[in-house]
């Protein structure tokens, strides 16, 4: 990716741009605790991540038990939204990116409802010209159909825009949709066993803007 040639930079959120994975495995669990059976722990609902949180509660608890889950999530994930850090250096990122007119967008396996919260709380609502949430999609990725949304959406050359993001499926899901791909190591650093290698390893977000 030659410098200042990229038209489009898309994010994945959780484990990429915020901390959040164990709020979200807290919450979710804490939400189903009282309606799924026993056996149900808190790391069974950290493999069940991927599809949107409402897939995941619905993976647990009866059918008729899942509007009120959701209520008790939605309700735990604002109450308890300040648990929820960003990394060091992204958000001076997203600033410094915004201002070389660099389009963004958003590409995350979480519910609209959850990422339309978090966007407000973090003052974060103009950053992204294009989101793509797990509502949006009909396979999640490693699938690459939310990438090739934000593409089609905005007529965007593959080979000019990057992908980033923290795990096996957000490489794999680059791959697919003839992108470039960042590994966000501020947040992983150990490469995504099994996943496609990524055109850039990144140790701090600085080192995005270096390439752009």
């Amino acid at each position: 990716m030659p410098r200042n040639k990229s038209d489009l930079i898309v994010f994945d959120m959780d484990g990429t741009l915020i901390d959040s994975m164990g709020c979200l495995e807290d919450w979710i669990y804490r939400a189903i605790k009282d309606h799924c059976a026993p056996s149900v722990t808190p790391a069974a609902v950290t493999a069940a991540f991927g599809p949107t949180e409402p897939k995941i509660i619905e993976a647990f608890v009866p059918a008729d038990k899942v509007a009120a889950c959701l209520d008790a999530y939605y309700g735990l994930y604002e109450a308890e939204h300040g648990r929820v850090a960003v990394y060091p250096g992204v958000g001076e990122l997203l600033r410094q990116i915004g201002l070389r007119g660099i389009p963004m967008a958003l590409c995350t396996g979480k519910s609209r409802r959850a990422v339309d919260i978090s966007l407000a709380r973090l003052g974060w609502e103009n950053y992204f010209k294009f989101i793509v949430t797990g509502d949006d999609m009909a396979r999640f990725k490693p699938d690459p159909d939310g990438l090739n949304q934000i593409i089609s959406r905005g007529n965007f050359k593959r080979s000019r825009a990057i992908y980033i993001g923290d795990t096996l499926a957000d490489m794999a899901a680059a791959a697919s949709a003839g992108m470039l791909s960042g590994h966000a190591r501020w947040c992983c650093p150990a490469p995504p066993a099994g996943a496609p290698e990524p055109s850039y390893e990144l140790a701090a977000p600085e080192d995005l803007l270096a390439l752009i």
